[in-house]
């Protein structure tokens, strides 16, 4: 049994001399007081209505707890005329785009450490900029009296919460332009990233990935991954974590030990990477260890993956299965490999708790205090508050932990002092990272509306889509001759696509040809979404010199939404599935009957390399570029610069400058 420090039983005594009471304004009896300790003692116990409206006092240990802790605030639905305005919690989905006083005052009474946001919680550039205003605003009102961690996913590409932002194409467009361009790229897009981020209030970033994608079917990376060289990702990593720390901002590498080699999507089970150490240490560790030695990453996330080569210990599910312990939820694995043998000295966070490699395991309750006894510094989203009486049950929440923890403690499995160690690192980066703006929030806006995608950060973006467009089949046609062909026909999914490829087309055309040849150029189109195929359609086609088609493949994973508070009904659906299957199929028909003709056609391709097979060898020429964005300029018009860097080598420069960062099955 591990020895406690000389000093416990008195640190103990301070820390928790109320931790099994909710203490309630004089006013209450003392039977009420007892209903509410009562409701403590489980993790599924319902607070009572008089916890509901009950005053609650926490322990210094208790604050500290929660100070470990950072939750989301997506939806909340306040109650009406003292009634709940939904039928349970799962039911809210009022977005939090201004902090209602409940939640305010759940950050100042309850001394949170993190607040992570999502989608839902930006919209506009100025709401942002209030909301975590009031946010911060109201953390100094806490015990801690310091600002907290505000986080958010916003690692380009296929993860990217704030569409204000300047959206950049993800880290496989990156390890694409790597061959040509080394690691500025991963410099020039995450210091814009940070840029934006810290004029926004938000001073964590859960990015970069530095995952090695080693697995074609896994659902959950794919490209947002920089690639499948453990030392390439290791470089660009570096650079990303530098360049944003540089500009005031919080990196996290994700997902420690690696979750490159999974075809397991985390939020839906739990994966498990069956490497051997040597393996692990070449390939999984590698980006990881290179960081740690080369940029002092604030931050590293955890995985929700099992690793038996680093730790094959056991432990008994909440359903009584026996499992082989998560990384998440191991001391072999957080603090033995990556706090001692590795020497991270910053922030250990977890993946989001609420995920289902934790949640069908592990109770609330024990997923928290596990994962702290493995040596996670911040529990990320361990805790759903969607209403006021998810407000009750999470100060009960917090001193569940806190009775737990201190079980444990006594027991001998956890020591005080790393506790402490934990706090004293979360406020050390707080100091580093978290000050508030001294400026009004009046000025603050103005300063954010000057630098979200601004002119140079639109025009990054821009270059990074260029230097990554990547030809995978086909350069004899390229760049088209239009002296040769007259007549164009687009193949798209809706109308945005049309407007935005139009857009491209045009603009490319303009820049080599005269008014006159263009007057010449014919460009007809078929969209999926609103135009009928018929034999009008074939006609269309049939007539045309070349055809350009588009396509949008991704491997469905619940990170590109959010998390599983988007897996909803609508998530996967049979009508959403048949949507999409219904262009695939048509695009299908529709190149190989181009193919029957003998008409060339051209294939930019969106999204994933590892899914294009099935439309490549229907077509001669494929173009792949890493990302869908399509966003309204000033002048309302849909830019897409994946479709401006691909129309710009089918018009004017020939090949694409980017190299698949992966390998393709044959």
């Amino acid at each position: 049994m591990a020895k406690l420090s000389n000093n416990f039983p008195q640190k103990i005594a301070v820390y928790l001399a109320a931790s099994t009471l909710i203490i309630v304004s004089m006013a209450l009896s003392a039977c009420q007081s007892q209903a509410i300790e009562k409701n403590m003692t489980t993790k599924h116990s319902k607070p009572s209505k008089t916890s509901l409206s009950a005053k609650v006092i926490f322990t210094e240990f208790e604050q500290q707890i929660a100070q470990r802790m950072s939750l989301d605030i997506r939806f909340y639905c306040a109650d009406i005329n003292g009634k709940a305005s939904v039928p349970t919690s799962k039911h809210c989905r009022q977005a939090v785009t201004e902090l209602p006083p409940a939640l305010a005052q759940l950050i100042s009474s309850t001394n949170i450490g993190g607040i992570v946001l999502f989608a839902e919680n930006v919209q506009e550039i100025a709401q942002v900029v209030k909301l975590t205003y009031d946010i911060q605003q109201a953390a100094v009102k806490s015990a801690q009296g310091k600002p907290l961690i505000i986080s958010m996913d916003q690692e380009g590409g296929r993860v990217a919460r704030f569409a204000k932002m300047t959206g950049f194409a993800g880290n496989m467009a990156i390890g694409a332009s790597y061959p040509q361009h080394g690691t500025h790229f991963a410099t020039q897009v995450n210091a814009v990233i940070a840029k934006e981020l810290k004029a926004l209030g938000i001073n964590n970033n859960y990015a970069p990935v530095v995952d090695v994608n080693t697995n074609v079917d896994n659902p959950v990376i794919n490209t947002r991954s920089f690639g499948e060289s453990p030392q390439q990702v290791a470089e660009l990593g570096v650079s990303a974590v530098n360049a944003m720390q540089a500009q005031g901002v919080m990196a996290t590498l994700k997902h420690f030990p690696g979750h490159g080699d999974t075809h397991v999507d985390s939020h839906l089970g739990l994966p498990r990477v069956d490497h051997d150490r040597a393996i692990i240490d070449k390939v999984d560790l590698a980006p990881f260890a290179w960081a740690i030695k080369n940029a002092k990453p604030a931050m590293i996330m955890t995985a929700h993956i099992q690793y038996p080569a680093l730790d094959d210990s056991i432990f008994v599910s909440q359903s009584g299965a026996q499992l082989i312990r998560p990384a998440t939820m191991s001391r072999k694995i957080l603090t033995n490999l990556l706090r001692e043998e590795m020497a991270f000295d910053g922030i250990i966070a977890t993946d989001a708790l609420d995920m289902a490699g934790v949640t069908h395991f592990f109770t609330d309750v024990e997923a928290v205090v596990e994962t702290f006894i493995a040596g996670a510094d911040l529990a990320v989203m361990p805790f759903k508050v969607r209403t006021p009486k998810d407000i009750a049950a999470f100060n009960v929440f917090i001193k569940d932990v806190a009775k737990a923890l201190t079980q444990r403690i006594e027991q001998g499995d956890y020591k005080l002092a790393e506790f402490e160690q934990s706090v004293a690192r979360l406020n050390k980066y707080k100091k580093q990272y978290a000050a508030m703006s001294n400026d009004s929030i009046t000025q603050q806006v103005i300063t954010a509306k000057a630098i979200i995608a601004n002119v140079q950060h639109i025009a990054t973006e821009q270059a990074l889509a260029e230097a990554a467009v990547t030809l995978l089949k086909g350069d004899h046609l390229l760049p088209l001759d239009m002296s040769k062909f007259k007549s164009l026909h687009c193949i798209v999914a809706n109308q945005q696509e049309l407007a935005a490829l139009t857009y491209a087309m045009t603009t490319a055309l303009a820049i080599k040809y005269s008014a006159k040849q263009l007057s010449e150029i014919k460009i007809s189109h078929f969209i999926a979404d609103t135009d009928r195929y018929d034999t009008q359609a074939e006609s269309l086609l049939a007539k045309a010199d070349v055809i350009i088609a588009t396509v949008d493949i991704k491997t469905a994973s619940l990170v590109d939404l959010g998390g599983m508070d988007d897996l909803t009904p609508s998530y996967g659906s049979v009508a959403a599935q048949q949507q999409k299957l219904t262009y695939s199929t048509l695009l299908k028909q529709q190149l190989a009957l181009a193919a029957k003709v003998s008409t060339p056609t051209i294939l930019i391709a969106k999204g994933s390399p590892f899914l294009i097979n099935e439309y490549s060898e229907l077509v001669g020429t494929v173009l792949l570029n890493f990302d869908d964005r399509i966003y309204q300029d000033n002048n309302q018009q849909a830019i897409s610069p994946g479709f401006n860097a691909s129309m710009a080598v089918i018009i004017n420069e020939g090949l694409g400058q980017g190299k698949l960062p992966v390998t393709l099955k044959n």
